[in-house]
């Protein structure tokens, strides 16, 4: 899909974001819009960094040629755009910190390690590091922060990103409003599943549902053992019963 349609589709979910009176609809439509905006970001940064690996040498046709043939006539190795999504964050009163692992990165030039900030957004970009770029975009951050007194540092082994917090000593549940929605929904359907009669089969499914591979064997178990004790209970209530 074209960046123009990508566009006109999160106008699209903005419009309807400012009808919608229903929660749940809502919480839907921001992680789409979310999603593309995300998509948007990478593509723009993909053309820029296109752009950017074409234009400097090639001053002529021929150059181009040439630049394009390694010296054994193969070739040459091509940059590859990797998207990240694993970082850390932290918080002090002033900041919000982020911190990104990409190792070798100490060895990149400054003008290799870019961020670009917005009132409500984070986007790294991370320039010929072992002939790769990288690439994170935070959206829809919890709350504004202040651009201009924003930064980064490079360091070893990892790119440390500074928000800094428009209101001081706030503290952050969430680094996102899409990760606090997700958290609110999670604690209020885990707190209608504790009511009623079926609260603990209901806290078994959502604890099944959401836990990793040794969680579910466990419950599966715990499930498996519980139904072959009231069979026996029943079968021995025939039995023995009037």
């Amino acid at each position: 899909m074209s960046l123009e349609e990508l566009k006109l589709d999160v106008e699209e979910i903005t419009n309807f974001l400012a009808q919608s009176t229903r929660q749940r609809v809502k919480n839907v439509l921001m992680v789409e819009k979310h999603r593309i905006e995300t998509e948007i970001v990478n593509i723009e940064i993909k053309a820029k960094a296109a752009a950017a690996e074409k234009s400097p040498k090639q001053s002529n046709a021929n150059a181009g040629k040439e630049a394009s043939i390694s010296t054994h006539g193969e070739p040459s190795s091509k940059k590859y755009l990797v998207e990240l999504n694993e970082y850390a964050w932290d918080q002090s009163d002033k900041f919000v910190k982020m911190f990104v692992t990409l190792e070798g990165v100490q060895n990149l030039s400054e003008n290799d390690v870019n961020v670009t900030f917005t009132d409500k957004s984070m986007v790294l970009h991370v320039q010929n590091l072992n002939n790769k770029d990288y690439s994170l975009t935070i959206n829809n951050l919890l709350h504004p922060i202040d651009v201009v007194k924003s930064y980064r540092k490079i360091k070893t082994g990892m790119v440390a990103i500074y928000m800094k917090k428009t209101e001081e000593a706030k503290t952050w549940s969430h680094l996102t409003l899409i990760e606090k929605r997700l958290k609110d929904k999670q604690d209020a359907d885990m707190k209608n599943d504790m009511k009623g009669d079926d609260a603990i089969v209901n806290l078994m499914k959502r604890m099944f549902q959401s836990g990793d591979a040794q969680t579910k064997q466990m419950i599966a178990k715990a499930w498996t053992e519980s139904q072959e004790k009231m069979m026996k209970n029943d079968h021995t209530v025939d039995r023995f019963g009037d």
